[in-house]
């Protein structure tokens, strides 16, 4: 009497440790990336609310930002500037 063969059985499990190895890499990488996405947004954030709270009224109501005059108005990440006005936006984890 022969025996059943586990040779299928053994392929089989080896097919889904390979996929859950691979899916658990690729899972690592993009939680690596998302991180580095989330690190520079906050650092424009940052960058910008800077430039925002650094802003002076120019001549002929203009407003200098971060050195560049715009007319009337700034409006940037997190933030906005006017001739009588400045809002910064930030908000807690």
């Amino acid at each position: 009497m022969r025996g059943i063969s586990t040779a299928p059985l053994i392929l089989a499990v080896l097919i889904v440790l390979v996929t859950a190895g691979i899916s658990a890499i690729l899972w690592y990488q993009s939680q690596q990336k998302a991180a580095e996405q989330i690190a520079l947004l906050n650092s424009r954030l940052v960058d910008e609310q800077a430039k925002c709270l650094n802003a002076i009224a120019g001549p002929n109501g203009t407003i200098i930002v971060g050195g560049v005059p715009h007319n009337g108005s700034y409006t940037g990440l997190g933030c906005y500037v006017d001739s009588s006005t400045i809002v910064v936006v930030q908000w807690n984890k």
